[in-house]
Formats: C-alpha cells, structure tokens, sequence
C-alpha cells in the first residue's frame, strides 16, 4: 500500500493576502494563467526531455524518469519507476502500452500521456477554467531551476486541488503538489533533474518502432439486454461528465464487470459493478493511497467499487448514490 505524504506546502508558493484579494487576483490573472498552461502543453507535447522525479505519499518516495521525444512528428515517451519490480508505461501517438509486474502487458487508446503532468498537457483549458480557478501564484526554485507558480483551485470542494511548478526556460514542469480543500498536500511529484536535447534520444527512435501489445477495447454495452445488473449513479462531483461505459476486463477478476469512467479533464474517477458470487467479492473497504481513494461497498448483492485521485468522503458518496434496479425508460441524470 503506497504511504501518504507528509510534507506541506512550501510556504513562498503560498498567496497570504486576504479572501478578497485573492478573488481580484483570480480575475485579473486568468489570462496570463491560460497562457502560461498553453506554453505547457505545447513544450511537454513538442519538446525533446528527460525528467527525474520523485512521487511521494505519505513520506513513501519512489522514484521515475520520464524520457520524451518527437520522432518523425510522432511523439513518443517512456514512464518508468525506478525502483523495485520494473513498471513501466510507453506512450505513442494515442496509444499508451502498461507493463507492469503480475500482469499481461496491454495498450489503451488515450491521447493523454500517463501520470499528471499528463494529464494538465491535454486537458481541454475551457474545460478547466469552467471548473477550477486558474491563479498566478508567484516564483520560485525547483531542482536548481527557476519556476512561475500556479495555483489550480476546484470550484467544487468534492475535488483536490493543484499547485503547479512549470519551468521559466523551457515551459516543462518541475514539481506538481496535489493538495485537500485545507490545503493540505496529499500527494507529490518534484523533479530532480530536467535535461532538454535537440534531437530525440536513441531511446526514442527504438521504441517508435516498438511492435506494442493488443489495445483493450471495452464492450459497449451498459445498456444491453444481456446485462445482470441495472444499475447507474445517482450522483457525481460538478464538473465530472460521463467519459465511457462498458464492460471491462479486470486484471484482478475472471470475469468482465461493468465499468463507468468520469472525467473533467484533469481528473478521473473509475466505478465498477459486479455481481457476488460470480468471481471472489472484496470485502467493504474505504481506502487512500496518497491522492487515490478506494471505496467498496456491497449492496443488492452488488459490488461497487469506485477508485480515482479523489478526497475520500466523494469516493463514499458516489458509491453510496449509486441506483440498483430496473433501467427506466428515459435516462435519469444525475444529481449535481
């Protein structure tokens, strides 16, 4: 089980003015906030890198590189943690191969590359800004190298909530703190080192043509008449939108369970359904791994399990809204 992080917020990246003047602020700063993810977005998706960083939850550190390049207008890249069993994910133009310990290797149709910074590199800015406030927070140091400071604060306190360190030179990213609704941090991600190159790495070019395993294709069929289970969620954070529906293979189960993913673009949040007795059920739980939350209920003789980088009290209260029974005729939209 990974270990929450213990360190808090540096405190230079901290505004300290009152209520007020951080509701001008937000105002005043959306703009020079948008442009500043907008260079993000073009140089991690663009630029040729390695980055060293550090994951820490709970006081657990693990240690990844992250190696990117473009490779005949391909963009490539690798994700690997460096200790312990080997961990690895290969992204390459929409498609993202996991090899992970225990588990057949497999590829899933995605445009996003894997992690968070991943995530802040594709997520539609409209999208985001409708639901977060975008606050230019200051400067600072990272791994030797100065950084403009972003606050990402959810309009929803269902939500986390994000500081952001990007790089001044190169517009890369240098340090990434997830933090609660009191501004506690959750979860951290704080480079070591940033190198930049002109060309893409040897690396690059051989896994561009890396053959890469079968991608997942999930059964679309939440509303089939073959389904056991009629179920469907009752409520789901502001700002979060149905993303999929299907049946989905489980590494851990024999069988396909039905699946919704919820999504605002930064964040998301995966519920699963199945029936006890047809594989082993888990037992009830309510589970946080630095900013993942893991909340199993069994209800009806249904599991529930819903899993996502959510405060814990929204992982119980998505799972305990969810309707088990006979789909009505028209669709019921959730509660916001």
């Amino acid at each position: 089980m990974l270990l929450l992080a213990s360190f808090s917020v540096s405190a230079e990246t901290i505004n300290t003015s009152s209520t007020a003047d951080a509701s001008s602020s937000i105002v005043t700063q959306t703009s020079p906030a948008i442009s500043l993810l907008q260079d993000y977005q073009h140089a991690f998706r663009q630029r040729q890198y390695e980055i060293s960083y550090i994951v820490v939850r709970q006081g657990h550190i693990e240690p990844v590189r992250l190696i990117h390049g473009v490779v005949n207008d391909v963009e490539v890249a690798h994700r690997v943690y460096l200790n312990g069993p080997a961990n690895e994910a290969v992204y390459r133009d929409g498609t993202v191969a996991f090899f992970e310990p225990g588990q057949t290797p497999y590829s899933l149709s995605t445009t996003r590359l894997p992690g968070m910074f991943g995530n802040l590199a594709a997520v539609d800015l409209a999208h985001l800004q409708a639901n977060y406030d975008l606050v230019i927070a200051g400067k600072s140091r990272v791994a030797g190298r100065p950084a403009q400071v972003m606050r990402i604060v959810p309009k929803s306190s269902d939500l986390y909530g994000l500081y952001f360190w990007i790089d001044y030179g190169s517009q890369l990213p240098l340090r990434l703190d997830i933090v609660d609704q009191n501004g506690e941090l959750v979860e951290q991600q704080m480079a070591v080192t940033l190198s930049e190159f002109e060309q893409p790495s040897e690396w690059m070019v051989e896994l561009s043509n890396l053959d890469l395993p079968s991608t997942v294709v999930g059964k679309e069929a939440v509303n089939n008449e073959k389904h056991k289970i009629n179920w469907r969620l009752g409520w789901q954070p502001k700002g979060m939108n149905i993303a999929q529906k299907e049946q989905h293979s489980l590494a851990v189960l024999s069988e396909s369970v039905d699946y919704i993913k919820l999504s605002d673009g930064l964040f998301d949040i995966s519920v699963y359904a199945n029936a006890i007795g047809q594989t082993n059920p888990l037992r009830e739980q309510l589970v946080r791994q630095g900013a993942t939350s893991l909340h199993t209920v069994v209800r009806k003789g249904i599991e529930i399990t819903v899993v996502g980088e959510i405060p814990p009290e929204t992982a119980s209260k998505i799972a305990d809204s969810v309707v088990i029974g006979p789909y009505l005729e028209k669709a019921n939209e959730p509660a916001q």
